[in-house]
């Protein structure tokens, strides 16, 4: 027989006086030994100083502890763990008896906690990765404001902080639907993270946003940048991560099929403006010059601006060409033709140089001039092709 020490409650208990450790058998939470071995795999590897010196979430709550210890139930939210089927603490507990790395100790008030024995490294910032979606580089709230809640009393729990948000979000949008996407188990230091789904005016309405807490009036901060960054790949659970990549594509696409004005011409959307440059392409006989005059001339020079290298490429441009290009092997090939710079040196002597137009079309979508007014699509002074 193994005594577990009891898990005191805040709240008083039913019958009064002190109550008898519970007792239970040993073999009460056991698990199958390949489960036992994937388990404390999977534990050494979260507590490890590759994964730690990396792993923010971990890290911060860890170190908000006078110890640097962390509750065992933390574990339980982990989708690993969960996969593996473990759904109690004392699955856990049992698993690592006898551990040399990782032991179990019991706070105050009885909750089991994770204790290493050896100190936690220094946390370093992981290496940025390349963001999916464009148009979610510069504003990392497109895909829903990222909020944060600190200092929130110990009687608040994850639950009572959506429904909190969620009635404030109703007086501020009383047409909407749910506008919560997720919110995280509050951490030990009372620190709570939210995603909501993206909304009009989302931004402007959540500044000043407060909740209450009994006496309390807890502040709502939109995390800066680098802040919403470390919080979406450490905080938020791949499906959730993967919820917001679809919103991030939605707009994406709604954001390409938006009317934008190039060279002083409207065109329906940059697929639109592709198609057009296309059919020129297609359309025009090898060695056709656009002068500087010309209407495609002055879209061309437009969409050559945003080339990688757009100092060299506009440097000294006189005009532009369709040539079949220097490195085609067979020069009567019309599928070979693409536009040219032409430059004229001192002496007259014309100087070709190609350029691709699908650099500078990717180059375009990260940052699109759109129209200002979007009716402009089907205007029937835009570009037509």
């Amino acid at each position: 027989m193994t005594e577990i020490k009891k898990i005191r409650s805040r709240s008083p208990s039913p019958i009064g006086g002190n109550c008898e450790p519970k007792r239970i058998k040993a073999d009460s939470f056991a698990i199958g030994e390949e489960t036992r071995f994937s388990l404390i795999k999977q534990l050494e590897y979260y507590f490890s100083d590759k994964n730690l010196k990396t792993d923010s979430f971990f890290q911060n709550i860890m170190r908000s502890d006078p110890e640097n210890r962390l509750f065992v139930s933390y574990l339980l939210n982990c989708s690993k763990i969960k996969n593996l089927g473990i759904t109690k603490e004392e699955e856990i507990i049992d698993a690592l008896k006898g551990h040399e790395m990782i032991f179990i100790e019991f706070n105050q008030d009885g909750r089991a906690m994770i204790k290493l024995n050896k100190n936690l490294p220094d946390l370093e910032s992981k290496k940025k990765t390349k963001e999916k979606n464009l148009i979610n580089s510069k504003d990392l709230h497109a895909g829903g404001c990222i909020l944060k809640i600190m200092n929130l009393p110990e009687t608040a729990s994850w639950s009572s902080v959506k429904d909190s948000i969620k009635d404030k979000l109703k007086e501020l949008q009383p047409e909407s639907q749910n506008l919560i996407r997720y919110v995280s188990q509050t951490t030990q230091d009372g620190t709570c993270y939210i995603l909501l789904k993206p909304f009009k005016n989302d931004k402007s309405l959540i500044e000043n946003m407060e909740l209450k807490f009994g006496e309390e009036n807890i502040p709502i901060s939109l995390a800066d940048q680098d802040e919403a960054r470390r919080i979406i790949h450490s905080v938020f659970p791949r499906h959730i991560q993967k919820e917001r990549e679809k919103e991030l594509n939605k707009q994406k696409m709604a954001f390409m099929s938006m009317p934008i004005v190039v060279g002083g011409q409207t065109f329906a959307s940059i697929e639109h403006l592709r198609r057009c440059i296309k059919e020129v392409l297609d359309q025009s006989e090898v060695n056709t010059v656009f002068e500087k005059e010309s209407l495609i001339y002055k879209v061309l020079l437009s969409i050559l601006e945003y080339h990688p290298k757009r100092e060299k490429k506009i440097k000294g441009v006189d005009s532009i060409c369709i040539r079949i290009h220097e490195n085609s092997t067979n020069k009567d090939d019309l599928c070979s033709k693409c536009f040219y710079i032409v430059r004229k040196s001192p002496d007259g002597t014309e100087e070709f140089e190609d350029f691709s137009i699908n650099k500078c079309l990717q180059q375009l979508s990260r940052n699109p001039p759109l129209s200002s007014k979007l009716e402009e699509a089907s205007n029937e002074n835009g570009a037509e092709c």
